[in-house]
């Protein structure tokens, strides 16, 4: 009963219209500071985790997830994917291998050196993305997927090609390559054999490193032009979840406790390596003592880690924009209680306790600061959408991708609320511990 009327005395401190002019603009001011920073913070936040997201994607489509090799050591393909397969196929949604070998492509008076990468062109699309960024010629057929155009494509002498290398070099789908291919002859001298190709196919994948640098070949034809067996590298895509499956709940509480749970493991997976990557890629060192396993964020740590602590710091920075917003809800709680002192009083003499006058304005502060963070989420989600779907910023060649990205979870709307309301709760707080200190008899002398 006295909560009620805690929460029904501060809803009318809010709403009553003959309230002081400068109390009403102090709230004003305080509701649309805590709404443009809860906005500013979010919106930094769906940017952030866009570019962290997409880089990822990209870099994880290029890349699979594991690579297993033996630095200066061939590997036996066939019989790492049997073994794999055969004890972590629950684990492992695909298997392939490649090799890569530096060659020098020579187009009229033009050399460049390429990295020549063998594949195993009917398990590649199913660790990597290279398929969809194939420009498709017009002999394909157009019922060819993307997991059966690199056997369509890569037959015997058949080369794909970067963007970036076609564009420098004049070359276009059909058109005939030179490839040189070091032969040593002794340790003092280095023969160059030539190997004619026919461009299948042109790939652009948005990276300059692969757009310009790279070029695939089928593996058979790889090893048969080195006089090579088995492969370099075997490379693993891992499914999603590695996690058993939970029941799906149907009550609305049981979906809201599923939720609570799953965000909880994403809050604790921020400070541990428990998520699906890093686990399986443990199972494999584990059972692969004497290889070298990695995931594809191993292989870019820099990347990886500058994406994260961008993240975290830019989190941060803005959050302190909010935190000053809502220090004007200390400046504001102190004018309301100095302004309310003889209703303070009042309230003490007919027996209502400290602690629920304290709930007063406690409940005022939260009140402002929940709704104020509501309005700025609301308005950050609206414009986060609209950018995911026009992408219409574009941004310079020195980042990985060409337009600003946004990526708006679900997840991060929950942790700025909860940020927002805390904050707000302390500056609430602060100010609304000072009305136990109010003495009675003066006040009511003084009136």
């Amino acid at each position: 009963m006295k909560q009620s009327l805690a929460t029904y005395i501060a809803w009318r401190y809010l709403t009553h219209k003959h309230k002081d002019s400068s109390i009403s603009f102090m709230i004003k001011i305080c509701f649309l500071g805590i709404a443009i920073g809860s906005c500013a913070l979010m919106l930094t936040l769906i940017i952030t985790n866009g570019f962290e997201k997409v880089i990822h994607e990209k870099m994880r489509g290029i890349n699979a997830d594991v690579t297993i090799a033996s630095p200066g050591n061939r590997l036996d393909y066939n019989n790492i994917k049997n073994a794999l397969t055969k004890e972590f196929g629950h684990l492992i949604h695909g298997i392939s291998g490649h090799s890569i070998k530096q060659v020098i492509i020579d187009r009229g008076n033009t050399q460049t050196v390429l990295f020549l990468k063998g594949i195993d062109t009917h398990s590649e699309s199913s660790v990597s993305c290279i398929s969809e960024k194939i420009v498709r010629p017009l002999s394909v057929k157009r019922d060819i997927t993307t997991s059966t155009i690199l056997p369509t494509l890569l037959q015997k002498d058949s080369i794909i090609i970067g963007y970036k290398t076609a564009q420098d070099l004049g070359l276009s789908v059909g058109q005939s390559i030179t490839v040189l291919i070091p032969e040593p002859v002794s340790k003092k001298r280095l023969a160059l054999s030539k190997h004619t190709f026919h461009v299948a196919g042109i790939f652009n994948v948005g990276l300059e490193e692969y757009d310009s640098n790279m070029a695939f070949i089928d593996l058979d034809c790889l090893n048969s032009i080195f006089d090579e067996k088995g492969v370099d590298a075997v490379v693993v895509s891992l499914n999603q979840s590695i996690a058993p499956v939970q029941k799906e709940q149907k009550t609305f509480l049981g979906k809201i406790k599923q939720y609570i749970k799953a965000l909880g493991n994403k809050v604790l997976s921020l400070f541990s390596s428990s998520d699906p990557l890093t686990v399986g890629v443990a199972i494999l060192k584990q059972r692969l003592p004497h290889l070298v396993v990695v995931s594809w964020k191993e292989q870019y740590p820099a990347l990886v880690s500058s994406l994260k602590l961008e993240k975290y710091v830019m989190f941060l920075v803005i959050a302190l924009i909010t935190l000053v917003a809502c220090m004007n809800m200390i400046s504001l709680l102190f004018m309301q209680i100095q302004q309310k002192r003889h209703d303070i009083a009042i309230f003490q003499a007919m027996g209502l306790a400290t602690k629920h006058i304290h709930d007063i304005f406690i409940r005022m502060g939260l009140v402002i600061t929940t709704t104020a963070s509501l309005c700025g989420l609301t308005g950050a989600v609206l414009v986060g959408r609209w950018l995911e779907r026009n992408p219409i910023i574009e941004l310079p060649d020195v980042y990985y991708v060409s337009h600003l990205p946004a990526r708006v979870d679900l997840d991060i709307c929950v942790i700025v609320f909860l940020v927002t309301v805390l904050l707000g709760f302390i500056a609430t707080w602060i100010p609304a511990r000072r009305t136990k200190y109010i003495n009675i008899v003066d006040v009511l002398r003084q009136e």
